[in-house]
């Protein structure tokens, strides 16, 4: 039996409602109040599966979950 490393990428959904003159105003504005956390969650998460690694004969740390 092979030890192998699965990676997963998660990735999730925000939305910040803001009051802006453009675009580019509005992303400026969003980002602010994303850093302060005010935004509501959507609830959608989408995850991936990215880059399946062989660590059979290598030194990495390894903790299998089966």
């Amino acid at each position: 039996m092979k030890k192998y490393k699965v990676e997963f990428i998660v990735k999730e959904t925000y939305i910040v409602d803001v009051f802006a003159n453009n675009e580019k105003e509005a992303i400026a504005i969003a980002n602010n109040k994303f850093d302060e956390e005010q935004y509501q969650e959507t609830g959608y998460i989408d995850t991936e599966t990215g880059a399946v690694y062989n660590v059979t004969n290598t030194d990495d740390p390894f903790y299998p979950s089966n």
